[in-house]
């Protein structure tokens, strides 16, 4: 697999994994946390679809043109 598109799988699951357990959080700041945490993964995976659209892009694959 591509390094790019494994990159953004363990993104992908690392988000999911997140977004399981933020609402099993005891404590605010443990919720907050997570919180960032979930954040910076959602950044990650949009970041990796950029770069999956722009390799697209530039094996001439025009419909993965980012807006």
């Amino acid at each position: 697999m591509n390094f790019v598109i494994r990159k953004f799988v363990e993104a992908h699951d690392r988000y999911l994994a997140l977004d399981g357990i933020r609402t099993q959080c005891i404590s605010p700041m443990e919720r907050e946390m997570i919180y960032i945490e979930l954040l910076k993964a959602y950044l990650e995976v949009q970041h990796r679809a950029r770069q999956i659209a722009g390799l697209q892009f530039a094996d001439g694959m025009d419909f993965a043109e980012v807006n």
